[in-house]
């Protein structure tokens, strides 16, 4: 989800104003930060704190996010925030990698946390990770991040210990957003979003300016805190820590399906995210980075089990050397899209390989693959591994040569509007989920079924048919959408892992009654059917297929965040 940003509306310069007399009003020392809750303010600070968090720009901005749900101030939380950005005990934190609050794991519920500047400085810079963005906020601006799993951090021009010239000044609001269907618990969410923030904000102040030995160990703790809690998300994630674990599990006892069951995600992540270009980039290079490492670990450990061959190492080493000094020259982002999604500007890179080998990266690693094939033992054993590597890089080659994408047209919210207009009834959507997933288990079955044919294990083959459709989602639609996608994907997985193996004839019927439900649904609630809209029109085809990998993740978005219908038509 990318930070909300925007301008508090004119009406509110007298609170920023108040806001700002009040900080000068306060003996502060230039080297702490200061803090002051909103309850403890005086009247006159008070009642401009309020005005600002009930700005109608920042609610409207959250909303156009995190449609179909609602929006509550978590006063308890609100604070006045003055900082020199010093390098003194606990301040260190904020320059470096962080996230805010421990509830991230939490689905569907949002604790937003939104800096209202009222004196802003041109040295500070939030940096955001995985979305590669940055935001210099000045006097009037706000920017919302999500409290529990956005990871950021401070970035001061100058000498990291040069103290600012004016401090800045920010009012910390707090907002907790959940799905209308989760309001009756957003009491309990925001209480202990509240109960940990003060609890880590008092250890927070207690170790800022350290003068014994035990504020500077508790401002070591904080610091450590700071920097271990966010790594999981920044290396790992919880998905893909889920897709390892389903993975290891289904080939318990299966050795040479597991190598070939971890061997292919990134490239089918690499086709999405240059397809639709939707995800957040930071996200898809360490989701591409994880999966890649552990594919290659897995080849280079079944090569080292054949034993080792000096001709075939040195070709091997040659072209994977080949791809490491490529992606020197290229640096991280341009490695993984950030041209294409616009976090670095286009352009030639210079220096060898580049100018001297065409599109050295993937060269180098089809070379690293045919010097693995050289050992004849690996080879004998590993073949089909070793062509379906190279098979697949050349798709992305194809890929990349011909840059042929949607990112420019596809929007997710603009095709849910789309959608929504033919499923507005309450009554269709919810017959539409159970289809759908009647639908969806046959779907499961005949990949089974079609695995079983050409003697692979079903259970693994639907697996990993899950775990990519999964990532589809979480590439091509917004966060809240894409965990309920992913939920529901993970039921239908479920419930086929769980039941006798279906085969050609059953999967089928399931998926024959799953389509037709849905059109008897549209004929009992009198509403036209999506396809109808489009299926005699230009491009009806890409329109079809389009609908039907989404339909998992439109139909959650009307079933879960539905928006009135004035909206959504």
């Amino acid at each position: 989800m990318k930070p909300g940003v925007g301008i508090v509306e004119e009406a509110h310069a007298g609170h920023l104003e108040t806001m700002l007399a009040y900080v000068e009003g306060q003996a502060l020392d230039r080297q702490e930060t200061f803090h002051e809750w909103e309850a403890e303010l005086p009247p006159d600070a008070r009642a401009a704190f309020a005005g600002l968090k009930d700005s109608d720009a920042i609610r409207a901005s959250i909303l156009e996010a995190f449609p179909g749900n609602t929006v509550h101030n978590v006063s308890g939380m609100n604070e006045v925030y003055v900082s020199n950005m010093g390098a003194k005990g606990s301040d260190r934190a904020f320059l470096q990698q962080h996230i805010d609050g421990p509830f991230g794991l939490l689905p569907f519920v949002t604790l937003l946390r939104c800096l209202v500047v009222v004196r802003g400085n041109d040295r500070v810079t939030t940096v955001f990770a995985a979305q590669k963005t940055q935001n210099t906020l000045r006097t009037g601006e706000f920017c919302w991040l999500d409290y529990n799993r956005d990871i950021h951090h401070i970035v001061k021009s100058g000498e990291p210990d040069d103290l600012l010239d004016d401090s800045r000044i920010c009012l910390k609001v707090h907002y907790a957003v959940v799905p209308r269907w989760l309001a009756p618990i957003r009491g309990l969410f925001a209480g202990w979003n509240e109960t940990y923030n003060r609890r880590a904000r008092d250890l927070f102040v207690a170790s800022k300016n350290p003068q014994s030995a035990i504020g500077r160990f508790l401002g070591g703790i904080v610091n450590a805190g700071t920097f271990l809690y966010p790594l999981f998300f920044q290396y790992v994630g919880i998905l893909n820590l889920l897709v390892l674990l389903l993975f290891w599990g289904v080939t318990s006892g299966h050795p040479t399906e597991r190598v070939y069951l971890f061997s292919f995600v990134h490239y089918f992540l690499y086709f999405v995210a240059h397809l639709f270009r939707a995800v957040e980039p930071g996200r898809f290079a360490r989701d591409a980075t994880l999966f890649q490492l552990v594919a290659l670990g897995t080849l280079f450990y079944q090569y080292g089990r054949t034993g080792f061959d000096a001709p075939s190492l040195a070709v091997a080493a040659l072209g994977f050397g080949l791809t490491g000094l490529a992606f020197l020259r290229l640096g991280s982002d341009r490695t993984y899209f950030g041209a294409e999604f616009g976090v670095v500007p286009p352009g030639k890179v210079a220096g060898f390989p580049y100018g001297v080998i065409p599109h050295p990266m993937i060269v180098g690693k089809l070379v690293g693959f045919a010097g693995l094939a050289l050992h004849a033992p690996f080879r004998a054993a590993w073949w089909p591994l070793l062509l379906a590597h190279v098979a697949c890089y050349v798709v992305v080659l194809c890929q990349e040569v011909a840059n042929r994408h949607v990112g420019d047209t596809y929007r997710f919210e603009a095709t849910y509007r789309d959608f929504a207009r033919f499923h507005q009834r309450t009554g269709n959507v919810v017959v539409h989920l159970f289809s759908t997933g009647i639908g969806l288990l046959g779907v499961c079955g005949l990949v089974g079924a079609g695995a079983l044919a050409l003697g692979a294990t079903p259970s693994m083959a639907v697996s990993f048919a899950a775990v990519l459709y999964a990532f589809f989602c979480a590439y091509t639609a917004p966060d809240q959408t894409a965990v309920a996608s992913i939920l529901y994907t993970g039921f239908v997985l479920a419930v086929y892992l769980s039941i006798p193996t279906l085969g050609w004839l059953i999967s089928a019927v399931l998926v024959v009654v799953g389509w037709v439900a849905q059109d008897v649904s549209h004929i009992v609630f009198r509403e036209r059917t999506y396809m109808s809209s489009y299926q005699r029109g230009r491009g009806a085809v890409g329109q079809f297929v389009l609908h039907s990998v989404l339909l998992v993740p439109l139909l959650c978005r009307a079933a879960f965040f539905r928006t009135a219908l004035s909206r959504a038509a």
